[in-house]
């Protein structure tokens, strides 16, 4: 049985006992991807560790899942492997943001608590993207408006100043 990562942790307490969290989310466990995905695609795989980083709490790890998508060009689904290498500093004051080194990414959070779920869906949606597209799409899709199997209707539209011709007639 595998763990969720539907938890909420002290980031500075996990950090000051170098805390290992690993785990899974599943489809129905995602609030912030699950419309972008196919209930098809595998659980959301993460190994992470927190420590210190000077006087910055750090995550770091590793984040994996193979997502389906929808093909924006074929609408069939597409497979899109997701191998994510972690190094985050775990901020609540934005202002700590400046003093951050180059070697990890800022992730701001709110309040005392973090949500490694909402962490790790946004790490995700960070590589996921934008339109998704086979390389080569499984079905022929029409060049262009000659295209044989390419039909293209128009509406009628209706003149804006037929009411007016009405009036002008009586």
């Amino acid at each position: 049985m595998t763990k969720t990562l539907h938890i909420e942790v002290d980031p500075s307490l996990c950090a000051s006992q170098e805390r290992m969290i690993s785990g899974e989310l599943a489809y129905e466990e995602l609030q912030q991807i699950q419309a972008d995905i196919d209930p098809s695609s595998s659980a959301i795989r993460a190994d992470l560790t927190f420590g210190k980083a000077g006087k910055f709490v750090v995550l770091t790890g590793r984040i994996s899942a193979n997502l389906v998508l929808q093909c924006a060009a074929c609408l069939e689904l597409v497979d899109y492997p997701v191998d994510i290498d972690v190094k985050l500093a775990i901020i609540n004051d934005e202002a700590r943001i400046s003093l951050l080194a180059d070697d990890y990414e800022p992730y701001l959070y709110e309040g005392d608590r973090l949500l490694i779920s909402d962490v790790v869906e946004a790490e995700v949606a960070l590589v996921m993207p934008t339109i998704a597209r086979h390389d080569v799409c499984p079905i022929e899709l029409p060049k262009s408006s000659t295209s044989k199997d390419f039909t293209h209707e128009t509406e009628k539209k209706k003149n804006p100043f037929d009411a007016l011709e009405k009036l002008k007639l009586n």
